[in-house]
């Protein structure tokens, strides 16, 4: 009896320290189970709350950003973290084991105008990539280099100046009378100005304005906090090409016009200014400057357009009574025939029609015996107004033309409804948020997370 008494003290004992090695396993595992919920819930918190990410802003301009002003125009972290705590919640508060959140701050965030809008940046480059592909990338990069040669190559004839021909020895030009003088005329066209001659024929300025003190490139910026430099990619030449792929994707310029609070947004992005008509001057201007230097060049060139030169010079001498020789009057025609040849380019451009890099005897307009005459509209061969615009934005800084490019996206954005108070710099792609999370038998886990559309 003894010994089966003994038997059950030791089965009891036995099934004591069982049943405690068992409770012991139980909590262990529900504390195992309540970590692992809290840092499901974190993942799932900081997935939900970017999933807020501004639809129209995706949708327009395929960019990702989470709007934390809720409509108030400014920075709301507060509400970032009630709505990441909102999210977590339910995780933490299921099954058995439940937890709840302590602590929740943000240690950084990156807005998307920080750095000149760096986060913009990447999201344009990583989405053209996508969408030009690598044929495309390579085509285009080897197009903006032929281009920026010969440009190069019209600058320095131009610099080089034009071996002058002996006016004496020259027939004089019969067309040139007092009633059709080529330095009057050009005289005229200048003093003038030079939008009036340049639009289509029927076609009038967009007169439409804008407050730029309220583009983000010319106001007050909010800023972000903290380093992201693990997001941070390598600067590359390439990107300022995707940019204006990026531009002229979304963007609309003179030629096919906009409905939005300004007509001509690709001209704002060259020229800045607060007005469609402003923008227009300053790119024609650009235009101008442009044509004149290839059409100058064209004219020190050719012999057939030097004796033209010529003959118009001594005609002029006779004309004016002056000096023979004139040696100085041919520079100053070949300066005024290049840039009425220029105005007539233009014209063809904003028309719709093809203008050449580099001009030839067929593709030349103007008549120097006659520079009133209508040139008429060439539409077949040479370059139009947008590839014009792509040789001028390379003239334009990557950091300023990004900075325009936000400044259209947010005035459009906020037409619609809703959406008055939309600004880039209440936008975020990054956070870093430190969590401290209270469990069973107040077990505190302390955890950093970061996200970002990047991830």
């Amino acid at each position: 009896m003894k010994q089966k008494g003994s038997m059950t003290v030791a089965m009891s004992i036995l099934l004591l320290v069982l049943l405690s090695l068992i409770t012991v396993s139980i909590q262990s595992s529900r504390i195992a189970c309540a970590r692992t919920q809290a840092v499901n819930s974190m993942d799932t918190g900081l997935y939900s709350l970017f999933s807020e990410y501004d639809r129209e802003l995706l949708e327009r301009y395929h960019l990702f950003f989470l709007d934390t002003s809720y409509r108030t125009g400014t920075v709301q972290i507060s509400q970032v973290l009630n709505h990441l705590e909102d999210y977590m919640r339910p995780v933490l508060e299921s099954g058995l084991t439940k937890c709840a959140v302590q602590i929740c701050a943000a240690d950084g965030f990156r807005i998307a105008s920080d750095k000149n809008g760096a986060a913009v940046k990447q999201q344009i480059v990583r989405y053209m990539k996508e969408n030009l592909g690598n044929a495309g990338i390579e085509a285009l990069l080897k197009k903006t280099e032929e281009e920026k040669k010969e440009l190069e190559e019209q600058e320095n004839i131009k610099n080089g100046g034009m071996e002058e021909l002996n006016s004496e020895e020259t027939i004089p030009m019969p067309e040139i009378s007092e009633t059709n003088n080529p330095l009057e005329i050009i005289k005229s066209f200048k003093e003038n100005g030079f939008l009036s001659f340049v639009l289509p024929d029927g076609v009038n300025v967009s007169e439409k304005t804008v407050d730029l003190s309220a583009f983000l490139s010319n106001r007050e910026r909010q800023q972000g906090m903290g380093e992201f430099q693990e997001l941070e990619i390598e600067e590359n030449f390439t990107d300022k090409i995707f940019v204006q792929e990026y531009a002229f994707e979304k963007f609309k310029s003179f030629t096919d016009g906009a409905e939005a609070p300004l007509s001509y947004e690709m001209e704002y992005l060259l020229g800045g200014k607060n007005s469609d008509r402003e923008n227009l001057s300053s790119v024609i201007k650009k235009l101008l400057i442009l044509r004149e230097i290839s059409n100058l060049s064209f004219l020190y060139t050719n012999p057939q357009k030097r004796g033209e030169i010529a003959a118009c010079a001594s005609a002029l001498s006779f004309l004016l009574l002056i000096p023979e020789g004139m040696t100085f009057v041919q520079g100053v025609l070949a300066a005024g025939w290049a840039y009425m040849e220029s105005i007539a380019d233009v014209k063809s451009l904003l028309s719709g029609g093809c203008v050449p890099l580099v001009k030839d005897v067929d593709s030349w307009k103007t008549q120097l015996s006659n520079l009133r005459a209508d040139t008429g509209i060439s539409t077949e061969k040479g370059v139009n107004y947008e590839e014009y615009l792509r040789i001028l934005l390379l003239g334009v800084s990557e950091q300023k033309l990004l900075m325009r490019i936000m400044d259209m996206i947010e005035i459009n954005l906020r037409q619609e409804d809703g959406k008055e108070n939309f600004a880039f710099d209440t936008c975020i792609d990054a956070i870093a948020v430190s969590f401290q999370i209270v469990g069973p038998e107040n077990k505190v886990w302390q955890a950093e997370r970061m996200y970002s559309y990047d991830m």
